[in-house]
C-alpha cells in the first residue's frame, strides 16, 4: 500500500507554497513522483523532496516542470521567491503578525523590480510596485482559522494594492506584451487564492480588476496581441463570475459570465466558451434551475462538437447528470455518468485544454455522489451508494482542494441523513458547524443551511431537531 502523502501547509512561506503547487499540478495530471521525475530527467525522490519543502527547486527544473505539467508558467514565476527565501537571514522572531521579507535585500529581485517599459510605445507601469504586491501574496497566503489579523503579511492589503495597480493599468492608452504578462500573472494569483480558500478573499477586488481589464479592450494594442488580450480579459471576467457565484452574489456572477462568454466567442475560443457554460451551469444548479443548467450544458456540447476532447466530454456529461437526476430523469442521469466514465478513461491530460486540469477520479466520484443523493431523495435505497461515492471523493481530494473537500463533507452529511444514519450525519455536521468560518465561501454556508432539507428524514430525534435549528443561524 502506498504511503500517504505528507500534509503540506502552503501558508508557511514560498518554499512550502511552491511544493504544494507542484503537488497539485502533478496530481491533476495523474502522475506519480517517479513518472514526473522521468519526464523532467530527475529522480522521483527529487520531486518528493521539492514537494515537501526539503529541497528548493532549481530554475531550469521549474521551467521544465511548467512545460510538462502545463501550468502556464506559475512555477517559474514563483521561483525568484525561493531564491529570495534561501538568501534571507534567519528571522529574529517567528511572530505571525509580521514578516521580515525584504525585496530590496536580494539582488535578483531588485533587478526584476526595476521599472521597465512596456512593449507598446507610451505604455509603462511601475513594475516595482506591481511585483512587490504580487510577492506579498505568495509570501503571505495564510488564513489560519479564517482570521485575517493573524496573517504573516496582511493579505488583504496585498489584494488591495494589486487591484489598485490593475486599475492603474486600465488607464493606459497603449497595451503591450509586458502588460498582458502581468495581467495573466494577476489572474493566476487570484485563482490560486480562490481555489484554496474560497471567493471571499478576492471577490470585491477581483470585481474591480475584471472591470478594469475590460476597459483595456478600448485601448491601443498591436493586432498580433489583441487575441491574447481578449482571452486574458475573458478569463478574468470568468474568474470574477465564479467568485461572485461562490459568494452568492448571483447577479455579479451572471454579469461576468455573460461578458466572458461574449469575449470567448469573439476570440473564437470555443473551449473557453464551453468552460464559461460549465460555470454558468454550476451556478444554475446551485439555484435549482436544473432545466436551464441542462440547456446551457447542451449548448456547450454543441459548440464544441468536433473540437471536444475526452476531458471536455467527461466534464460536461458528469455535470449534466445531477441536473437530470434532480429532474427525475434517472435513465438520462445514468447514461450521462456512463458516458463521463468512458470519456474519463480515455483522457490524456497533455491533449486537454488547461481548464480540464482539475478533473480527476475524486471529481468524478463527487458527481456520482451528487446524482445518487438526488436518486435517494426519491428512493432512499440509493442513499448508501450516495454516501459511498461521496466518501471516495473526499478521500481523493488533496490538501489544496479545501473548498471541494468541505462541499463533499456537506454532501456526505446529507447522504447519511437520507440513509437514516443520524449518528453518522450528526458527527459530520458537528465538524461542519465548528469549522464553518474557515473557508471564505458563502456558497458553502448556504449548502450547510440546506442540510435541513435532508435532515428531515431523521427529524423527531431531539439532537437532529437541535442540529436543524442550529444550522439556520449560520
Amino acid at each position: 500500500m502506498p504511503r500517504p502523502l505528507k500534509p503540506l501547509d502552503p501558508t508557511k512561506g514560498p518554499v512550502e507554497w511552491f511544493g504544494a503547487e507542484l503537488r497539485h499540478h502533478r496530481l491533476a495530471k495523474g502522475l506519480s513522483q517517479g513518472d514526473l521525475g522521468e519526464r523532467v530527467f530527475v529522480s522521483g525522490s527529487e520531486i518528493g523532496k521539492i514537494e515537501t519543502a526539503a529541497r528548493r527547486c532549481p530554475l531550469d527544473l521549474a521551467r521544465n516542470l511548467d512545460q510538462v505539467l502545463e501550468t502556464g508558467g506559475v512555477l517559474e514565476r514563483c521561483w525568484p521567491l525561493l531564491k529570495a527565501e534561501s538568501d534571507k537571514p534567519s528571522r529574529e522572531s517567528d511572530s505571525p503578525a509580521k514578516s521580515s521579507f525584504s525585496i530590496d535585500d536580494h539582488p535578483l529581485l531588485g533587478e526584476m523590480l526595476e521599472p521597465q517599459p512596456s512593449a507598446a510605445p507610451g505604455a509603462s507601469l511601475d513594475r516595482r510596485k506591481f511585483l512587490v504586491t504580487s510577492t506579498g501574496v505568495f509570501a503571505g497566503v495564510a488564513v489560519p482559522n479564517g482570521v485575517e489579523s493573524l496573517l504573516p503579511i496582511d493579505l488583504m492589503t496585498q489584494v488591495d494594492q494589486i487591484a489598485a495597480t490593475c486599475v492603474q493599468m486600465s488607464n493606459q492608452r497603449s497595451i503591450g506584451r509586458a502588460d498582458l504578462t502581468r495581467l495573466g500573472a494577476v489572474h493566476d494569483l487570484y485563482q490560486s487564492i480562490d481555489y484554496q480558500y474560497g471567493g471571499g478573499l478576492v471577490f470585491e477586488k477581483l470585481n474591480l480588476i475584471a472591470d478594469a481589464s475590460a476597459a483595456m479592450l478600448d485601448g491601443s494594442c498591436p493586432d498580433r496581441l489583441r487575441p491574447t488580450l481578449i482571452n486574458t480579459v475573458a478569463k478574468l471576467r470568468l474568474l470574477a463570475g465564479w467568485t461572485g457565484f461562490d459568494m452568492c452574489d448571483h447577479s455579479s456572477g451572471q454579469r461576468h459570465f455573460a461578458a466572458a462568454e461574449r469575449l470567448a466567442v469573439l476570440a473564437e475560443n470555443t473551449s473557453l466558451a464551453a468552460y464559461v457554460h460549465y460555470c454558468q451551469a454550476r451556478q444554475l444548479q446551485h439555484l435549482r434551475h436544473n432545466r436551464d443548467a441542462v440547456e446551457v450544458l447542451r449548448l456547450a456540447q454543441q459548440r464544441l462538437d468536433r473540437q471536444s476532447t475526452p476531458g471536455t466530454r467527461a466534464v460536461l456529461d458528469a455535470t449534466i447528470a445531477p441536473s437530470l437526476a434532480a429532474l427525475g430523469d434517472r435513465d438520462g442521469a445514468d447514461a450521462a455518468l456512463s458516458r463521463a466514465t468512458d470519456a474519463f478513461e480515455r483522457m490524456s491530460h497533455g491533449d486537454e485544454p488547461s481548464w480540464i486540469s482539475w478533473i480527476d477520479q475524486a471529481e468524478l466520484a463527487a458527481q456520482f455522489g451528487r446524482v445518487y443523493r438526488d436518486f435517494a431523495r426519491q428512493d432512499r435505497s440509493f442513499a448508501e451508494q450516495a454516501a459511498d461515492w461521496t466518501r471516495r471523493a473526499i478521500d481523493g481530494f488533496d490538501e489544496g482542494m479545501q473548498r471541494s473537500s468541505v462541499l463533499n463533507q456537506v454532501g456526505l452529511c446529507s447522504a447519511w441523513f437520507l440513509a437514516g444514519e443520524a449518528d453518522a450525519a450528526l458527527e459530520i455536521g458537528a465538524g461542519l458547524l465548528e469549522n464553518a468560518g474557515q473557508v471564505h465561501s458563502a456558497r458553502i454556508k448556504e449548502r450547510i443551511v440546506n442540510l435541513g432539507r435532508d435532515a428531515q428524514a431523521c427529524a423527531g430525534r431531539s439532537d437532529v431537531d437541535d442540529f436543524i435549528n442550529e444550522i439556520t443561524t449560520i
